[in-house]
Parts: structure tokens; sequence; C-alpha cells
């Protein structure tokens, strides 16, 4: 298998150099007057290229770049309808969500889901709500983290334990001195690459040395047993079901999205930059892109014994030195991207929804980006150690997922689009779809229904059963959607 060049480290080396160094750039420009806006909000004026590009890259980065190449690798050309699905669920929430968020968020400054919530109902539910996505979306931190130091661990030949540090230290330096605008930043600068190295320069390279689709075809139904990885219905329309319910609600609740519509410059530049990551960005760029490369690398190296090692591997094969090093390491920023965003959001909720509410109400600019500061890498090194006791990273981030969407969707809905909705039914509907799918989780998901669908289940009617017996709490504003 080949190995990284001499130049592909040095220029592994300098990448990461860059991103610290964009890092230094913006704690160094934002200091003083508005520097809490900037740290946690990016000054509420990123354009539509940057705002594309970190939606894009924090999507794509973590799970998804890994898990495309293993897909195309082991299901074949049908596992692209995972982005697929990906991408038409992100337009979707253009058009419900962004708009109505970023009125709010510009209207009144609002900065997190607790915030948002806080505003809709009263503060207790604004609580439990921040509360309950902060905690959801700190599993995510190390288990992305010690994904990207894995890709470093294979590329390098980097022991795991070093890699994590290395990785880690990188993430947590960047984020730490510039917030999430320093972010959003190096999301454009690794997004870029990672499109370019992978999708029109590693993919046309691939399809030229295997002879093009044809080629492809020809060698997969030459034998019986791979010939469904170019079959674009393969995976059935029972996965493809699935994979929309597992990922839709997510949108409705991340926190990079939200972080995401609160840093763009105006309301049509957040719906046009979640426009665009769906379409084209996610599909068909890389959900066929990506898929493609796990299908060449299944052709040209079929001794690799992980599967979802498929893309680096086929970069470090078909790209020129120097070039294949910036690729990996873009490649492995952008699972660190997922990393720095999920990791911006529990910072802010401890930030703005517990120290400012509720310990120090009169914090100055400066006493807010100290504590934001110390939080970043509190909850890094945190989220690392968790990471490391809980050894399957899919596992994490699949706890992480169930924890958020069981508890959070539906009230999210309600907060949304139903007037009716009261403080005391999304409070509960919060506590009860939440414990519901932790306790169908704890006892191994019986029947095979999963916990998140569980959750839906007992949080949808208690939404709706106590908002009808109970009365809008004096805070509520019923009218700001």
């Amino acid at each position: 298998m080949t190995a990284l060049h001499g130049l592909d480290l040095l220029a592994m080396g300098v990448y990461f150099v860059v991103l610290i160094w964009i890092g230094i750039s913006v704690a160094r420009k934002e200091s003083g007057t508005g520097e809490s806006e900037s740290f946690l909000a990016a000054d509420r004026n990123m354009n539509l290229l940057q705002t594309t590009a970190s939606t894009a890259a924090t999507d794509l980065g973590g799970g998804f770049s890994i898990a495309m190449g293993g897909l195309g690798f082991t299901l074949g050309i049908s596992g692209s309808w995972l982005i697929a699905i990906s991408g038409l669920s992100i337009v979707m929430v253009s058009f419900l969500m962004v708009p109505k968020v970023k009125r709010w968020a510009d209207k009144v400054k609002g900065l997190t889901t607790g915030d948002l919530f806080e505003a809709r109902f009263d503060r207790r539910t604004g609580t439990v709500a921040a509360v309950v996505i902060g905690i959801a979306w700190f599993t995510f931190v190390g288990g992305q983290i010690i994904a990207g130091a894995k890709l470093i661990q294979v590329t390098v030949g980097m022991g795991l334990t070093l890699a994590v540090v290395l990785s880690g230290t990188i993430v947590l330096a960047y984020t730490a001195l510039g917030g999430l605008k320093a972010v959003i930043y190096t999301d454009v600068f690794q997004m870029i690459v990672l499109l370019v190295g992978v999708i029109f320069i590693a993919v046309p390279l691939g399809l030229y040395q295997v002879g093009g689709w044809t080629g492809i075809v020809d060698h997969f139904t030459a034998n019986p047993e791979t010939a469904s990885l170019v079959d674009w219905g393969a995976v059935g329309w029972k996965q493809i079901f699935g994979w929309f319910f597992a990922i839709f609600p997510i949108w409705f609740i991340s926190i990079a999205a939200m972080q995401r519509i609160i840093a763009a410059r105006d309301e049509q530049t957040a719906r046009r930059a979640f426009l665009l990551t769906g379409i084209p960005i996610e599909w068909p760029l890389f959900a066929i892109g990506s898929t493609l490369i796990g299908m060449l690398a299944r052709m040209l190296l079929p001794e690799i014994d992980d599967p979802e090692m498929a893309t680096p591997m086929v970069i470090m094969e078909l790209l020129p030195a120097g070039v294949a090093g910036i690729v990996i390491a873009a490649y492995v920023a952008a699972v660190m991207s997922t990393a720095d965003s999920v990791l911006m959001g529990p910072v802010a909720i401890f930030t703005n929804d517990i120290y400012r509410k509720h310990l120090k109400p009169d914090a100055s600019e400066k006493s807010l980006v100290r504590v934001a500061r110390i939080m970043t890498i509190v909850l890094g090194v945190l989220g690392i150690g968790l990471a490391y006791l809980v050894p399957n990273i899919l596992d994490l981030i699949l706890y992480a997922y169930t924890f958020g969407a069981a508890g959070l969707f539906f009230p999210m809905l309600g907060l949304l689009f139903w007037r009716g909705t009261t403080a005391a039914g999304a409070y509960w509907s919060i506590l009860g779809g939440g414990s519901a799918a932790v306790v169908w989780s704890l006892l191994g998901e019986p029947y095979g229904f999963a916990a998140s669908y569980t959750g839906w289940m007992v949080g949808l009617p208690v939404l709706v059963i106590v908002s009808l017996l109970t009365e809008h709490a004096t805070e509520e504003d019923r009218e700001l959607f």
C-alpha cells in the first residue's frame, strides 16, 4: 500500500499550522468590544460562501466523510442515498426552519437553543432544552476527534494516543483562540480543499484508471456476488426510509445548524446557504463522488481491512506527492470540523444559558469570552476522555442522536408551528420523550425498535395532551413565530 511521501507530511504540517494561525488571527482582530459576539456568533455577518462551506463541512466532515467511502466499498452506488437523504433534509429545513429562526435571532440577538425555547416558552423550558441539547452534542466531541486521529494513525503511521493528542490539540487551539468565527473560517479553507481534492481530482483520476463508469460496471457485474454494487436500488426502500427518519429530525435540533443560521449575514444568506449545502454539494457531488471513491478502492485496493479507510487510502494511491498530503490533511481537518462545531455548541450553552443567565448575569464581554475559552478546553478534554471509554465511535454518535432527537424534535416542531403548544407541554415532552428513549436504549431496544422512535411515541402525545390540559405561561410569546 502506498505510503505518504515526505513532501506529503510537510504539506500536512503546513496545513495544520495554517488552521492554528487562523485562530490566532481571529483572536487578535476581535479582542475588545463585541468580542463575545465574535466568539459565540461570528458577528452574525458571515457571507454566503462562509455560511455554505461551514454548514457543509460540519455535516460532511464527521461521520459522513468516513462512512461514505465505507458504504461505497461494501454497498456500492446505492450507498449514495444516505447523503442524498441528508441533502433533501437540509433543503426542507431551509424552507421550514431557517427563515423563522434567523428572524428571531436577529431581532433579539438570540444565541442558543435555550434562548429560542426561553423566548417562546419560559426560563424553565429554555434551561432544560439547553441542558439536553448541550449534553447530547457534547458526546460527539471526543468521538469526532478520535475519528480524525484514526485517519492520522492510518495515513501517517502514528500511534493512536499520539494522534489523538495531536488532533485534539489542533482543534482545541484554534477553537479556543477564535471561537465560532475561527471555526467557520477554517471550515471554508478545508471544505474547498476537500471538494477539489476528492471530488474534482481523485474521482476523475480513479475513473480514468479503471475505464470510467463502464469499467466499474464491467468489473463488478462479472461476479454475481458483487453485481449489486452497481445497482442504485440495492439498499431497498426500508433502509432509505430508516435513513430519512434518522437524519431529518436531527437538522431541527442541531447545534451546528442553529449556529450557522445565527452567524449568517441575513435571512436570504442563511436560506441560500442551506439550499446550496443540500443541492449540489451534498447531492450529487459528495453523495455520488464519495461513494465512487469507495467503489474505486474496492477495485484498486481490495486488500483494505477497514472499509472506512477507503477514501484516504485511494487518495494516497492516486494523487501526486504533496497534493495527497494536503488533501489528506483536509480530510482529517474536515472530520475535525465536526468536532469543533459540536464543541462550540455546548460551550455557547454553558457560557450563555448557565453562566450569563444563572451564575453571573452582569458578566462583562471579557469575562464571557474568558469563560468560553476555558470551557472550550475543559469540555474538549472531557470529550476525548469520554470517547476513550466508548470504543466504538458509531455507538457514541448514535447515543448522542438518540438523546437529543427523542427529547427535542416534537417540542421544536410545536415551538415553530403550533401556537397551542404550552410551556408545560414542551417541558414535559422533552423530559418524557428523552427519558423513554434512554430507558428503551438501556433495555437493548427490544423487538429491534429504535430508541428514538420510542421517544417520539411518548414525546408527541405528551406534548399534545399536556398542552391541551394546561394554560399558557405568562412568559410565553405565542406570536413569536
